[in-house]
């Protein structure tokens, strides 16, 4: 496993630099810039070629990459030019990162609690009334836009309901943990519904094809009780393909984030990154972009590494 974990993370340097070059191109390539933001109105030529001179905005595109990744190479991700001006970008990152994990983090349990329960039950009741209700559910909840449902959530329980927490906001976990899972909570059902009905779609078709096979048929021959086969056989082995939609729902979690805390007004990556972009703060687009990029790699390699956990029969680097 060592040598399937070293030569993954080799792996993944060339995927890094690849990331890298698109991120910072297409940001670059984007229309307006950093310094017109920054005058506003007042758009004096000579002012503007003074401050791109000295942010290096002047410079060829191949050197302000190079600057840029040598910079990230010794853990500099520079200073915000618009949104904080002056203010560490890695400082930022730190500050907004827990939020944005938190948020993610219960958005992915809320889909787990009503994803797998409701796809084991519908496909152990396939054709059935459960069945058909649970993937009516599933296909409103992948049809419905997490923003959409967020506003509905916001004019549900903030308006009509008249809850201080459902108005959108963020409470600290120093300033009390319930109170920290309450305001989370709506924004958390807006973003982890969709991957709760993806998750749970997966999960009864995985539950399916596992009771069909031969091995399934065989225990229930030898008299093995259902519950006991579904636990241990049938439940266990239909989680491996689900923990690869798990781990990619990780990865589209940080980006559904990026409009859910806009439109909760919750101050995470995202919103952060939105801010970026709307001032054309190129450093702070770059680093979140690039965080997330780094994120997803992590992921996938931990989601490779739990499949030995659920099928002892895999082995990494076995046809190498």
């Amino acid at each position: 496993m060592g040598i399937y974990v070293l030569k993954r993370l080799l792996l993944a340097v060339p995927t890094l630099f690849v990331a890298s070059v698109l991120i910072f191109s297409l940001v670059h390539m984007a229309p307006g810039g950093p310094i017109r933001v920054m005058l506003g109105d007042f758009q004096d030529p000579v002012l503007i070629e003074r401050l791109r001179h000295h942010l290096g905005l002047d410079l060829p595109l191949y050197k302000q990459y190079l600057h840029w990744a040598g910079n990230i190479l010794q853990g500099d991700l520079g200073f915000s030019i618009t949104v904080h001006r002056g203010a560490p970008v890695t400082e930022l990152l730190l500050q907004r990162i827990t939020v944005t994990l938190e948020l993610a983090a219960f958005s992915m349990v809320i889909a787990l609690l009503i994803a797998i329960p409701a796809g084991i039950v519908s496909a152990l009741r396939q054709n059935k009334l459960s069945d058909h209700v649970a993937r009516l559910i599933a296909l409103a909840g992948v049809s419905i836009p997490n923003f959409f449902l967020g506003i509905l959530l916001i004019l549900l329980v903030g308006v009509y309901l008249r809850q201080p927490w459902g108005a959108g906001g963020f409470v600290p976990i120093s300033r009390g943990l319930g109170r920290n899972l309450l305001h989370l909570l709506l924004p958390a059902i807006a973003l982890g519904t969709a991957y709760a009905a993806i998750i749970m779609r997966m999960m009864r078709s995985a539950m399916l094809d596992v009771m069909g096979q031969d091995y399934v048929r065989t225990a229930r021959a030898m008299g093995v009780s259902w519950p006991n086969i579904v636990r241990r056989d049938i439940v266990k082995n239909a989680l491996i393909p689900v923990v690869t939609v798990i781990g990619n729902s990780i990865g589209y979690l940080l980006g559904g984030a990026i409009v859910t805390e806009t439109v909760f007004h919750i101050p995470g990556m995202g919103n952060l990154v939105i801010n970026g972009i709307f001032r054309r703060d190129f450093p702070v687009i770059q680093a979140v972009v690039l965080f997330i990029v780094v994120l997803r790699i992590v992921i996938n390699l931990g989601v490779d590494l739990l499949y030995g956990v659920l099928d002892p029969r895999i082995r990494y680097g076995a046809a190498e």
